[in-house]
């Protein structure tokens, strides 16, 4: 998680039963809380998009930005 400045966004997640259960044990084992771990996931998921690898600042270095 980046320091960067947030803003809070209140919503629903509607998950299965079982897989509920089991981010609450995962939580819990964790020594933290759902939402923590959803955000983290959401977080993951969102660095894994294709493209991402050069900030679009550094794309005008050319070659340089890709070493």
């Amino acid at each position: 998680m980046t320091p960067e400045r947030s803003q809070r966004v209140d919503g629903t997640i509607v998950l299965p039963e079982p897989l509920r259960v089991e981010l609450a044990q995962l939580a819990q084992k964790a020594n933290t809380s759902e939402g923590a771990l959803i955000q983290r996931a959401v977080e993951a998921l969102l660095q894994a998009q294709p493209g991402r690898g050069i900030p679009r600042y550094a794309r005008r270095l050319g070659p340089l930005a890709n070493r």
